[in-house]
């Protein structure tokens, strides 16, 4: 079997309130796995975390290692996080801090794997990312999203498509990559044409999830939709509808049963 190698980064805390990731290579190998379901990771970040993009740079491996199975959502929160405003691009919601506080964080960065793994410094991302995507789904998820042709409304398809009989919340995420703003790096500085991924942006169902009964082979569908952001509530807060994706996820209670993301499409593509 294919031998994969992980780098593991060793944590400590260098000032309150924010792990530092130390950068020296350590390896070891570690057994493949093949992925049996999608597996979402939330990592709470911000723009003022000099030790998040060490982070970020551990989740570009994960992705290069399983694809589309790791479906990362950077929250940006707390201490650290840039709420939008007049005069600069903020990446902080609401509803991230909402998500940051039902963990108890008060330490960036951190990381939530599929919901089940409570809030884990990087080091421990790997190995909580492999045991979810070694776990047989529930049910799986058929999810599309479409720009109506004034490019001004994003309408959302999901259909969940249980492989058992459970209690859930579909939770709806709308997601953008390549975000240009300010970000301090790991010696201090601060990097103002930093791109940002997987940045979260807005929830689409309720901040909590929205209840749903599923029975093993009924399948279901729910529709939802959002305004695009431009200059949203006069702030620097503007979505680039090239770079947006909808992330959704099915919560049970041992954590995310199912995880799916789709690139929002254009409707004369």
């Amino acid at each position: 079997m294919k031998k994969y190698i992980f780098s593991l980064l060793a944590a400590a805390l260098l000032f309150t309130g924010c792990d530092d990731i130390a950068t020296d290579d350590r390896f070891i190998e570690v057994e493949g796995v093949t992925p049996k379901r999608a597996v979402l990771l939330e990592d709470f970040t911000g723009q003022k975390c000099m030790n998040c993009p060490t982070a970020h740079e551990s989740i570009d491996r994960f992705i290069e290692q399983y694809g589309d199975a790791v479906i990362p959502v950077a929250v940006h929160c707390g201490g650290f996080g840039i709420a939008p405003s007049k005069r600069q691009v903020g990446l902080m919601q609401p509803e991230g801090n909402t998500y940051n506080d039902r963990w108890g964080i008060n330490e960036w960065p951190k990381g939530v794997v599929n919901r089940s793994s409570g809030a884990l410094n990087p080091e421990g991302w790997a190995s909580a990312l492999r045991a979810e995507l070694d776990k047989e789904p529930r049910t799986g998820i058929d999810l599309s999203a479409m720009l109506d042709d004034e490019g001004k409304n994003i309408v959302v398809e999901c259909t969940l498509k249980p492989l058992a009989t459970f209690d859930g919340r579909l939770t709806v995420w709308v997601v953008e990559d390549g975000i240009v703003a300010r970000q301090t790096m790991p010696d201090g500085s601060t990097n103002r044409e930093y791109v940002h991924n997987h940045v979260f942006r807005a929830v689409l169902s309720d901040v909590n999830g929205d209840a749903v009964k599923l029975v093993d082979g009924v399948h279901q569908s729910r529709s939802y939709s959002a305004e695009v952001r431009v200059e949203y509530q006069g702030n620097k807060e503007t979505w680039n509808t090239d770079n947006l994706s909808i992330v959704a996820f099915v919560e049970g209670a041992d954590g995310v049963e199912q995880a799916a993301r789709t690139k929002v499409e254009k409707s004369n593509e």
